[in-house]
């Protein structure tokens, strides 16, 4: 028996046109494109470019020198301590010439206890340094001879305190002041200037009560201020 078979059906041809040969070929070379820069053969265009040193560290505001200076030059010590050396302004005491006027008296007032009088604190005997000058509570109190204040101090002994430096290593100390003097460390004081009122801030001294403390050093020795001054 005779078998006949049904023609196959025709088979449709396939036929791409232009616009979808030319979408396959882009999508090919994106998938190759890519696949070079999983493999790292080409660089990712993506990336941010690295920058150079100077871009990334910008030279610090002491790096940077303005137009027309040169910078410091450093010896072989400072250049390897990192350091910049800073310069150190002298702070040198002023020279003092020996004045030629006499030395005068702080204050008017009578002598309450002498220099090296001797006077006893409790169970303890002590040699009085200076002399000790009675006057009525905020008298003014003078300098005895022009200088520059040294020292201005609460004395534990001797209560507000200060010291004024002259030429020929003088110094003139005045103490049992009523409060802070009127001048400060480096003023330069004239003679006869006033620098402070009489209190009785003292504690241990041989007199009580308001009077001046006063004191002449030379080289660090007291002196006896009767000696040193014209007669009262």
């Amino acid at each position: 028996m005779k078998k006949t078979f049904a023609p196959l059906a025709p088979l449709k041809k396939v036929r791409f046109n232009r616009k979808t040969l030319v979408l396959g070929s882009m999508l090919l070379i994106i998938l190759l494109f890519a696949a070079l820069i999983w493999r790292g053969v080409i660089a990712n265009p993506f990336n941010r470019p690295v920058q150079n040193n100077e871009e990334i560290n910008p030279p610090t505001t002491e790096e940077v020198n303005t137009e027309g200076e040169t910078p410091p030059v450093l010896n072989e010590e400072e250049a390897g301590s990192g350091e910049v050396p800073v310069m150190e302004e002298e702070t040198t005491a002023p020279v003092l010439s020996l004045p030629q006027e006499p030395m005068i008296w702080p204050l008017e007032g009578t002598i309450l206890a002498e220099h090296h009088q001797v006077y006893r604190i409790g169970n303890t005997l002590r040699a009085h340094v200076g002399v000790d000058i009675k006057a009525e509570a905020k008298a003014e109190i003078k300098a005895a001879w022009p200088g520059v204040v040294d020292k201005v101090t609460e004395d534990s002994r001797l209560g507000w305190l200060l010291e004024i430096r002259h030429g020929g290593s003088y110094i003139t100390q005045y103490a049992n002041l009523l409060e802070e003097p009127y001048v400060e460390v480096g003023d330069e004081v004239k003679m006869g200037a006033a620098i402070g009122k009489v209190g009785s801030s003292a504690k241990l001294d041989a007199a009580e009560g308001n009077f001046l403390h006063f004191a002449i050093y030379r080289d660090g020795e007291a002196l006896d201020p009767v000696q040193v001054i014209s007669p009262r």
